[in-house]
């Protein structure tokens, strides 16, 4: 059954309540009849219509101002307009108003009347069904950002009735431009709605759960207890998203850095509750990500701070404000230095030096971990080919190398442009890689670890026993040299398990032909129990700390290369 309301229109309703073709079509109309303006709006305002038929002239206004009316409300019956005569301006006015049709009067047939009526109610469904699509997020099916923005507008309101208190959750996946590198696109956007779907179980019914595009996610908690709740919501969330996820037969790991912000204890300002929660989020990503943070009043000048030394850090990188540092290595039987490690370094100007601990994550958050990676590769080959000219002809100088570097860039010709234009002999630069950078994806990381090797360069592999330790990869990939993590170093003189893991490191090298170094040498027992082990060569600040080239040429020359504990 339809219902159809007639404004003005009474001559036509027998059309419909009377066409034995209605009824073999199993369509009945049932049609309510009414002749003004005013008549029309508590029709429509007291119950629910089909469609609604209106005439143009009405005896207290026209039809086309009934249609005006309703066209930007919740009303989504569609309207069809009557008039008496032909009129082109008529024409562009009703389908300007909203109405889906427009008929002079004399050329309406049974037929044509109820085709429109079908018509109009199919195309107001599908007006429905894409505007609930446009509040949702493709991929995912949450809320997108017009929809989440929406839905805190009205929490907040009720908040604001009721004395309620709303916790703003908003994450961004860790690295996920690495995992999309890495895996793919097409892997990257089911990863997408694995987390969609995480988010769904950790949350309840009353909460919004939202994506706001690429690999970020929003929250709004609702009627939350307290704030240990909140955090136990927080820590939830994130270990579900640590759990390996299971892709196309595909092992895949993710993390995420959250911000959390609370209405209205943090702020009662729309726009600044999402600048906070914005803020928090950006924290725990510097902070190593994995983690959240809760907003803090502190934190906006931590922020800013840190993202005006992201953009200073840009024009840095294009003049010469970063530099390198050099830590010796020495060879445990030679006693001579055989290799320096290359530390970037950032002298601001009205800051001074800035900590590679602060530094390092902006450029990751900032994207500009490449360039600064491209940086540091083109100037230890020129300190190193400036060594040589001042008679530290065999000492090779290492470079680390960022996941991100070693994935998303051309890895090889980047290092083959720095050794052209130093003319450094490749053998004597050594690229260095943590585990996980190589293991994400195992035969493109051996392509690109063998075209470097042909090219004459050294590979490391660095924190060595942290990450995936698997024995596979040290017998296909070209290694030349393994760094046991400082962690087991440090350890040895307290815990037999790390002295145990030391000397399985050194021993599975050497039965490899793979060099050993340890690094984070730090007092004269830990030198000894390695030198006893047969370790190839240390590292660490009991040595030698990082120096200047100029310095670290002046003390290597001065001390004749020897192995003996840094004053």
């Amino acid at each position: 059954m339809l219902d159809i309301l007639s404004v003005g229109c009474r001559e036509f309703a027998r059309f419909l309540v009377l066409s034995p073709c209605a009824i073999s079509r199993n369509i009945n109309y049932n049609v309510k009849t009414v002749v003004t303006y005013a008549e029309a709006l508590e029709a429509i305002e007291s119950r629910e219509f089909d469609a609604c038929l209106v005439n143009f002239d009405l005896a207290d206004k026209s039809g086309l101002d009934l249609i005006r009316k309703f066209a930007a409300s919740e009303v989504s019956m569609p309207f069809i307009l009557i008039a008496d005569e032909e009129d082109d301006q008529v024409d562009v006015e009703a389908m300007a108003s909203g109405a889906v049709d427009y008929f002079v009067k004399d050329q309406i047939t049974a037929p044509l009347l109820r085709g429109a009526i079908s018509y109009g109610i199919e195309r107001k469904r599908t007006e429905r069904r894409l505007a609930a699509l446009a509040g949702f997020d493709e991929l995912t099916g949450l809320a997108n950002r017009t929809q989440f923005h929406r839905r805190l507008h009205q929490e907040i309101a009720v908040a604001n009735r009721t004395g309620a208190q709303l916790a703003i959750f908003q994450l961004d996946l860790d690295r996920f431009k690495q995992i999309n590198d890495t895996i793919g696109h097409m892997m990257g956007d089911h990863l997408l709605m694995k987390i969609a779907g995480c988010l769904r179980e950790c949350c309840r019914e009353i909460d919004t759960v939202a994506r706001l595009g690429g690999d970020e996610f929003a929250v709004i908690a609702t009627h939350f207890n307290d704030h240990d709740s909140v955090e136990m919501m927080a820590r939830k969330i994130l270990a579900n998203i640590s759990e390996p996820f299971t892709i196309v037969g595909h092992t895949v790991h993710a993390s995420a850095s959250m911000g959390i912000t609370l209405y209205p204890n943090d702020e009662d300002n729309f726009e600044r509750l999402l600048a906070n929660v914005d803020m928090a989020m950006y924290r725990a990503k510097t902070d190593g990500g994995n983690s959240y943070r809760f907003f803090d009043a502190n934190l906006n000048g931590e922020i800013k701070r840190q993202r005006r030394l992201g953009r200073e850090m840009r024009r840095a990188l294009e003049g010469k404000k970063f530099f390198a540092h050099y830590q010796p290595l020495f060879d445990t039987k030679s006693s001579r230095v055989v290799s320096a490690e290359a530390l970037a370094r950032w002298r601001h100007p009205s800051e001074g030096f800035i900590c590679p601990d602060e530094f390092i994550p902006i450029a990751e958050s900032a994207s500009l971990i490449d360039r600064l990676g491209e940086r540091m590769l083109r100037t230890a080959c020129i300190d190193c080919k400036e060594r040589q000219s001042q008679g530290l002809e065999n000492i090779a100088v290492a470079v680390n190398v960022s996941p991100s570097q070693f994935r998303r860039s051309d890895i090889v010709g980047t290092a083959m442009r720095a050794l052209r234009k130093s003319r450094l002999n490749p053998a004597l630069l050594e690229l260095e890689l943590t585990e996980a950078t190589v293991m994400q994806d195992f035969e493109e990381a051996a392509n690109a670890l063998q075209r470097l090797r042909n090219e004459g360069m050294r590979i490391a592999i660095v924190d060595f026993g942290t990450g995936y330790s698997s024995m596979t990869y040290l017998k296909h990939f070209p290694v030349d040299r393994l760094k046991i993590d400082q962690s087991f170093i440090s350890g040895m003189e307290t815990e037999s398990g790390d002295r145990a893991i030391t000397r399985a490191i050194i021993r599975l090298a050497s039965g490899l032909g793979i060099d050993v170094t340890a690094e984070e040498v730090e007092n004269q027992a830990q030198l000894e129990f390695l030198r006893s082990k047969r370790c190839n060569s240390v590292q660490g600040y009991l040595l030698g700390r990082p120096a200047t080239l100029n310095e670290f040429v002046e003390s290597i020359s001065g001390q004749n290369s020897s192995l003996s504990v840094a004053s």
